[in-house]
């Protein structure tokens, strides 16, 4: 399988090939995945999280179906068949006609149009939905905030691996608490004024709390087996949900993240007319 869409950690390369193997009844192990060249493959765009398995998920069952139509219509395949069949009949096809591919390139769904002069538009075919909730406690004493428990409840169209599908939004989740909590930048003079692992906030797993992971399957014709993208909302959500939360607690509102013990004294200490 050749794609330009990057794998980093994120589980491309386990979707696609669970896309191409399913697309064309094949084992899993069966699927092998080029390391990604712009040389043999136009490039995918960014590898960003709802591109991939909506996107290049689509291309890749796309031109999977495309291998096994040519085999079937070539009479070198039946309807059904087993793993081995598959290779053979590959290997006549590609002695009676030569190499044997298949390419897909994607075009935006009707009435999806985006004017990127002009920012207006539809971005993308579908839209992820999500409702996350946080319980937080805040220390009154050094005017600390922590989270407690963490609810997400995702709509993903379909779950393809639910493992990486939980990783995934967990991950997000914790980088969204970092982003309400903890990551706060020092921008002086044009510069980053703490760029160091040593004076950055970042959360470990031991400032994390339980994150309970839920999904909606609503389904998405777009995308490969009703797959759609689920990276971007972890990272939006967490923030105000956190933010909403701390307000609840001490009946101050809050406008900006994150939310430094230095920031919650200075506002609760304003509101309270101190």
């Amino acid at each position: 399988m050749l794609v330009s869409s990057t794998e980093f950690g994120q589980g491309t390369n386990t979707v696609l090939s669970q896309i191409a193997s399913e697309t064309l009844g094949l084992r899993y192990e069966d699927i092998e995945v080029a390391q990604p060249d712009t040389g043999d493959v136009p490039n995918s765009g960014p590898t960003v999280a709802s591109r991939t398995a909506m996107v290049v998920g689509n291309l890749v069952r796309s031109a999977a179906l495309g291998i096994r139509q040519t085999l079937i219509a070539s009479g070198s395949l039946g309807s059904s068949y087993s793993p081995q069949e598959f290779r053979s009949a590959c290997r006549t096809h590609i002695a009676a006609h030569g190499e044997l591919r298949s390419f897909a390139h994607y075009e935006a769904p009707e009435g999806v149009f985006w004017d990127d002069q002009k920012y207006r538009g539809e971005a993308y075919a579908s839209f992820a939905w999500a409702i996350y909730i946080a319980e937080v406690a805040v220390d009154l004493s050094t005017y600390s905030a922590t989270v407690q428990d963490f609810v997400a409840l995702q709509e993903v169209g379909r779950v393809l691996h639910p493992v990486l599908a939980k990783g995934q939004i967990a991950g997000g989740v914790a980088q969204g608490i970092g982003f309400a909590l903890y990551e706060k930048v020092v921008w002086q003079n044009g510069r980053m004024q703490n760029g160091q692992m040593t004076n950055y906030i970042m959360p470990t797993s031991a400032d994390l709390p339980s994150i309970r992971v839920f999904f909606e399957e609503m389904g998405n014709v777009h995308g490969a087996y009703g797959a759609k993208g689920i990276g971007e909302l972890p990272m939006d959500g967490p923030a105000p949900a956190i933010a909403n939360a701390i307000e609840d607690a001490l009946g101050t509102r809050f406008d900006s993240v994150p939310l430094m013990p230095e920031d919650i004294f200075e506002a609760v200490a304003a509101d309270r007319g101190q």
